[in-house]
């Protein structure tokens, strides 16, 4: 109730013990339709930032967790303090010490995401884009995969301004996003929507499509949902050539 969410903008001392408790009173509360009303509302996103950097691990995830639910207690609030969030969340992706921290931020920033537009996501996309790049061959499964996720959400925002940009980190992270079509963790072999998106919106001429047909995951996941025809035999030297292709041609 309203007393019990009151208790939880009372600062805890910053203790193992204390930690728990804290974070999840925290993330549950942002969940909270109450979260609508305006005080309350800058009273909680305050105290989630000040967390978000608290020595405990357990704090900063259950901290970037409960900003990740503001899009469910107030998805009308999103926009608004879009910065805020993004800010925050992208903070979160370099933390050193956390890999649970990191996946959190994911998680968090696919849900803030999904409600924006190109244009509400500025300056940050940039950082944001490179900073999941470079998760694409963590050892850490869920890492991988959700940073396949987001790199899909990315695809599907970018319009206009970004567009340039973005095909650019498209190119330099093609080959990476066939060969983990077949990764041996099914949840990042599920890059496959992903590949699918960018697979679709690209005109890809004839010869490409046919040198796509070596790699088998493509052949059996991809091309049918992209609606290429299937191949005759294509020379090994055209998989070399079609990748190179795929790289030059800028992305739409």
């Amino acid at each position: 109730g309203t007393q019990s969410y009151g208790q939880a903008l009372v600062p805890l001392p910053s203790t193992v013990a204390y930690a728990p408790r804290r974070g999840q009173c925290l993330w549950r509360l942002m969940s909270d339709p109450m979260l609508r009303e305006k005080k309350f509302l800058k009273s909680v996103l305050s105290i989630l930032e000040e967390r978000s950097h608290d020595r405990n691990s357990i704090v900063r995830q259950m901290a970037v967790r409960g900003l990740g639910n503001l899009v469910y207690g107030a998805p009308e609030k999103v926009k608004k303090y879009k910065k805020f969030l993004l800010d925050i969340l992208i903070g979160a992706l370099h933390d050193i010490f956390s890999s649970e921290v990191i996946g959190e931020s994911m998680k968090a920033l696919a849900k803030v995401l999904k409600e924006l537009k190109e244009k509400d996501i500025g300056s940050s996309f940039k950082d944001l884009t490179q900073q999941i790049r470079t998760y694409f061959d963590d050892e850490d499964d869920a890492l991988r995969s959700m940073a396949f996720v987001l790199f899909g959400i990315l695809a599907r925002l970018t319009k206009r301004k970004w567009k340039i940009y973005f095909a650019d980190q498209v190119k330099k992270s093609w080959v990476t996003l066939l060969l983990h079509l077949q990764d041996p963790n099914p949840e990042v072999s599920m890059v496959r929507p992903t590949v699918t998106y960018l697979l679709s919106k690209r005109n890809l001429p004839p010869n490409a499509r046919g040198a796509l047909l070596f790699l088998p995951a493509v052949e059996v996941q991809i091309l049918p949902s992209v609606h290429c025809p299937p191949a005759e035999s294509v020379p090994a030297r055209l998989v070399h050539g079609c990748l190179t292709r795929i790289q030059e041609r800028s992305w739409v």
